[in-house]
């Protein structure tokens, strides 16, 4: 029996909920004109699906969050009329090419308003597809609504008509944005230190993630449901949807998108391991039902499948060949199966050795612009390969008109084919263009921003730079955002335990006592004032106590209270003494001051704070910019510390491979006992026991039957611990219990040490003009966000119209009262 996807994950929106408790300072939107009035309300809204319902296996009763507040709905409206033959609403039928039959888009609707709902401070708010419902049945069936553009282009004969271009009501993708219905015109400018590529300019995957970041939503995928037992996954695609050259997007391009690339095994030798089963180690099997539907099925209970982030990935475009999803009649053309004659020609215009390199080459959704040489056929077939010059088809509302690596501007322009529309029926997006203006620095990038020469930026800022920003707020008309991530990793640092190449640094990494000890030298709260602008919460790397998988208070906050009383007892119980007075502990082997080396990038500040916290200790730390994070994952390890920030997979251990929690792909704690994992036991450090070039400082070795650089034979239990959650459900009491212990041993052996969470350390600030937009006050740093609601007010863009300020908004922030209003 398949249950619905909403109601398998209803589970989040009351996480969603709970974060509403994160450290956020109570602040509150941007203070609007007097809203519009309400208007009438004779019949009642339905219900948003799944808004209240809980599966039978739901978490434990210390697990479940209060309920959030019902959001304001849109006001009631009048029941839709019923068509005298008793079929559609509103007037005639007509029939898709699925053979269904479904409502006119051009039929006079019901009078209907869109209300965005309230968001509670701190929370994200609800997914789209409970709002809409799974076939948009909860909003009424409206009008299509076209921007000026696209209107003048119809009149010209350059596009379809607007109900030919986009999918019937039931099918097309409904996005309720965040602050109200928005106006057409203008160009998103944003200016910062790296190009804007294809892959930063909207929805454009099947799956794309919940504003938590806790949940795949559909998107290009009208619907994703899966069976009880977790072995089944269905499909439904956007019957009528076309990418943005106007041609129709159909199964075929699903079915070339997984049999043709996923599976064959010239582009992909092996799958990635959440499209295998987790027991077996079988690759997914996967079933065309008919036009629209399609089955993924595995072998045994693969309920990471429905909870990775990695499928945001494999269900759009920029993956393939890992992807389900391939505009087959532009990409055939370069797949030795369907244009084996023209291959060697291709091969050598493009200089690459084989056709597999030819194809990872021009899969490249950021390398290549969007705009086809030749005209595209609008209505399907099968057989059509298109042969002008390479351009890559795009189903997200912007396509690349002018993308060039390293060009100090990148253009993108509406796509007018874009399958989405607003609650009421206006085709998005709602801006005209998006253009990306890359500066030589960040530095630069910033200040050009705070001038007002950023509509919108996600990326560069920092977060001990806040009152910087709140300082110029007013004069460059924009305000400043802050989204949390519930991972509560914000700031981590690792110890590799598999280091050797010096026998003194690599004993004490091994041990437990050190790395307590250098826990209690860490002066959280200090680094959280001085660092984070006192946002953050000093505490293990442990996510929101709000989350299905927190361990507890205790778990959260052992051993991180500053105490180098404490931390220099431990140092002199493992034997080391300052013996010639220069203010650092002695090496064992030969004397000299025990010197520690950190290479940093992003977190450098970070590290200098430790620097001067494991000085007073009498640990000579040596620091240079620059990233680790290679010498860490290397077989052998050439360094053994690493920081780093997490928005995705702290949260739920089984939304990736590469979770924060245990070494289950070459992780930094240790890359080979993760490679061993990956593998299945191909490659890596086999678990053979104790080991004399893997012993800690005390002298232990790694117990029999677990991993030589293992000391406690903890890190193998933690790899226990996530096969056993891979096979069962969400909410069973199996798996909370799995959960809580993952996050338990990291916090009682500080193989990752947490520093500050939920600061907003990671992709978390973001600065925007004030007469921008439907941008959203809380959205997951592991998201994307729907760029195609942002909106200009008056529909009158900034590059436009040079020196516009808002006429109806005022500059606020994330600590301000009136932020969530």
């Amino acid at each position: 029996m398949l249950s619905t996807f909403s109601h398998k994950r209803v589970w989040m929106l009351v996480v969603a909920a709970g974060i509403a408790a994160l450290a956020v300072a109570c602040a509150a939107e941007e203070a609007a004109e007097p809203a519009q009035p309400a208007p009438a309300a004779p019949a009642a809204q339905p219900q948003a699906a799944g808004a209240v319902e809980y599966p039978e296996t739901q978490a434990p009763a210390a697990q479940q969050m209060p309920a959030q507040p019902a959001p304001a709905r849109p006001a009631a409206q009048p029941a839709p009329a019923v068509a005298p033959s008793g079929g559609s609403s509103g007037g005639g039928a007509f029939t898709t090419s699925s053979g269904t039959a479904g409502q006119d888009p051009t039929s006079r609707e019901a009078a209907y308003k869109y209300e965005a709902e309230k968001l509670e401070p701190g929370s994200f708010g609800r997914p789209f597809h409970i709002i809409t419902g799974t076939s948009n049945e909860n909003i009424p069936q409206q009008t299509y609504k076209e921007s000026p553009m696209s209107a003048a282009l119809v009149k010209q004969g350059a596009i379809l008509p607007l109900n030919e271009r986009i999918p019937d009501w039931s099918n097309v993708h409904i996005l309720p944005p965040g602050d109200e219905t928005g106006e057409y015109g203008g160009t998103i400018r944003t200016t910062q230190s790296r190009n804007v590529t294809q892959t930063d300019t909207g929805f454009a995957y099947g799956l794309e993630m919940s504003p938590d970041g806790l949940l795949l939503v559909p998107s290009i995928f009208r619907d994703f449901q899966n069976s009880d037992d977790g072995r089944e996954y269905t499909f439904s695609i956007r019957d009528g949807a076309r990418w943005h050259d106007g041609h129709p997007s159909t199964i075929e391009d699903y079915r070339f998108g997984l049999e043709d690339l996923m599976l064959n095994k010239e582009l992909m030798p092996g799958l990635p391991a959440v499209l295998r089963s987790p027991v077996t180690g079988n690759d997914m099997k996967v079933t065309f039902i008919d036009d629209v539907t399609f089955k993924v099925n595995f072998d045994d209970p693969n309920f990471s499948f429905m909870e990775s982030t990695a499928m945001n990935i494999f269900s759009g475009i920029k993956g393939c060949p890992r992807c389900f999803l391939s505009p087959s009649h532009t990409q055939k053309r370069y797949h030795i199966k369907y244009n084996n004659s023209e291959i060697p020609a291709l091969l050598e215009q493009h200089n690459v050795p084989n056709w597999t390199k030819l194809f990872s080459k021009i899969r490249n959704v950021r390398g290549f612009e969007g705009q086809p040489s030749e005209a595209i056929p609008t209505t399907f077939d099968i057989n059509y390969i298109y042969k002008g010059d390479h351009y890559i088809p795009w189903l997200g509302g912007f396509w690349a008109k002018d993308q060039k690596s390293g060009a100090e501007m990148t253009l993108f322009s509406r796509n007018h084919y874009h399958p989405a529309v607003d609650p009421e029926g206006n085709q998005l997006p709602y801006a005209d263009a998006l253009m990306g203006v890359r500066t030589e620095s960040r530095e630069v990038g910033i200040f050009r921003t705070m001038n007002g020469e950023s509509d919108f930026i996600r990326r560069d800022m920092n977060t001990a730079e806040m009152p910087l920003y709140l300082a110029n707020s007013e004069k460059g008309d924009y305000s400043v955002i802050k989204s949390d991530s519930p991972d509560g990793a914000d700031s981590t640092y690792i110890h590799n335990q598999e280091y050797v190449a010096d026998s003194d640094i690599g004993t004490l990494l091994r041990t437990k006592d050190f790395r307590i000890a250098l826990s209690h030298a860490w002066d959280r709260q200090g680094a959280n004032e001085s660092l984070a602008a006192g946002l953050g919460t000093p505490q293990n790397m442990v996510p929101h106590r709000s989350t299905p998988y927190f361990p507890g208070e205790e778990w959260r906050t052992n051993d991180t209270e500053y105490d180098l009383a404490k931390a220099k007892s431990i140092m002199a119980d493992l034997g080391y003494t300052d013996a010639d007075g220069d203010g650092y502990l002695d090496r064992k082997s030969d004397g000299g001051p025990l010197t520690m080396y950190f290479q940093s990038s992003s977190h450098y500040t970070f590290v200098e704070w430790l620097q001067s916290d494991w000085g007073k200790l009498g640990i000579k730390l040596e620091i240079n910019q620059g990233s680790s994070r290679k010498g860490n994952t290397t077989i052998p390890p050439t360094e053994y510390f690493e920081f780093f920030s997490s928005t995705e997979g702290g949260t739920n251990p089984w939304s990736n491979a590469w979770n924060r929690v245990a070494p289950t792909t070459k992780d930094p704690q240790g890359p080979a006992i993760g490679q061993f994992y990956a593998t299945r036991g191909q490659e890596g450090m086999a678990p053979t026991g104790g080991d004399d070039a893997y012993t800690d400082a005390k002298g232990n070795k790694a117990p029999s039957g677990t991993y030589p650089a293992d000391i406690s034979g903890n890190m193998m239990k933690l790899q226990e611990l996530v096969t056993d959650g891979f096979v069962v459900a969400l909410l069973s009491p199996k798996r909370i219990e799995l959960g809580k212990e993952l996050f338990k041993i990291n916090s009682q052996e500080k193989y990752k040490n947490g520093g500050v969470a939920f600061a907003g350390l990671f992709r978390a600030l973001k600065i925007k003009r004030n007469n921008m937009r439907n941008v959203p006050r809380n959205w997951s740093p592991a998201g994307g966000h729907p760029i195609e609601w942002f909106y200009f007010e008056d529909g009158m863009g900034n590059v436009e119209n040079p020196g516009n300020r808002s006429k109806k908004y005022k500059s606020v922030n994330f600590l301000d009262p009136e932020y969530w209003q």
